[in-house]
């Protein structure tokens, strides 16, 4: 069957979690470049159609590509990481050293990949420095515009100008938009053909997209283009306000609300279920597609 019940759902995440804490960290940099740069790519189709279109929504609907990509290939994003390796080191199969370890390096990873992308995609937009935003017209012009705006408003407006408050929001958004991300994951994970992951994971992405809410690794390719493109927003700025709040806020959304969850209500032997030589087959199997992530 296509369908993967929840309990052995669990006991394969639980799995890979354990296999991903002992990732080289040349494959954690690799692969957490990939899926930064992808989720880069993925965001500036998104706000092109924004602007194209002006109908937001459209541009939410399409951005999930990126992410479907991220499933499929078995690469690395940090905030599915919040989910999945704290329930192997619940149910024993790490640590919390090798988890930290394992965020850190997939963190840098998916910033070293949306930074490039932010830079390539600002010397587009400004053909290599030399336009004047203020003064052009057309998409592009548009495009830069509406990042410049989201920097300002993501860091300032909203978080900045309010101060603790602020950063209490930028938390709370953070916590919103990975539990909707990790919702994702684990929709994606019940299904074992391509279509099925494809059209389970792709609602909750959109929906966070759509709904506003702080993804740290979409946050990397926003706030490294806008200063690129002279949003005039300090790195120091970026970092107090968004990057810290956000990536807090994302491991509690990931880790609490998906991975506690799930590990405490399908943290059960599915003995009564299946015959055993079935399940060790089935947990091989998503471990060999979840480890590599």
């Amino acid at each position: 069957m296509d369908y993967v019940l929840p309990n052995e759902l669990v006991d394969g995440m639980i799995a890979a979690g354990g296999k991903k804490s002992t990732v080289s960290v040349r494959n954690l940099l690799i692969r957490g470049f990939y899926s930064g740069s992808v989720l880069g790519l993925a965001l500036c189709l998104a706000l092109t159609i924004m602007h194209q279109t002006g109908i937001p929504w459209i541009g939410s609907l399409i951005f999930p590509f990126g992410f479907a990509s991220i499933i499929l290939f078995g690469m690395e994003l940090v905030t599915g990481n919040f989910a999945l390796l704290p329930m192997a080191v619940w149910a024993g199969k790490t640590t919390w050293s090798k988890t930290i370890r394992n965020w850190i390096w997939v963190w840098i990873g998916n910033f070293l990949g949306t930074g490039l992308v932010g830079i390539l995609f600002a010397m587009s937009l400004t053909s290599g420095g030399t336009a004047d935003l203020a003064a052009g017209s057309g998409d592009w012009v548009g495009v830069a515009n509406k990042i410049i705006g989201l920097n300002k408003a993501n860091v300032i407006v909203k978080y900045q100008s309010l101060g603790a408050l602020g950063f209490f929001l930028a938390f709370l958004r953070g916590l919103i938009a990975n539990w909707l991300v990790c919702l994702g994951v684990t929709l994606a994970l019940v299904s074992k053909s391509v279509p099925g992951k494809i059209l389970a994971c792709w609602l909750p992405i959109t929906a966070f997209q759509a709904l506003g809410m702080e993804h740290i690794v979409v946050n990397m390719f926003l706030h490294t283009t806008g200063p690129l493109l002279g949003s005039g927003v300090s790195f120091g700025q970026i970092a107090f306000w968004n990057y810290l709040p956000v990536t807090l806020g994302n491991i509690v959304g990931g880790m609490v609300f998906i991975g506690m969850l799930f590990y405490s209500t399908h943290r059960t032997s599915v003995d009564n279920v299946l015959p055993r030589v079935h399940d060790e087959k089935l947990e091989r199997e998503l471990a060999a597609e979840l480890g590599a992530r």
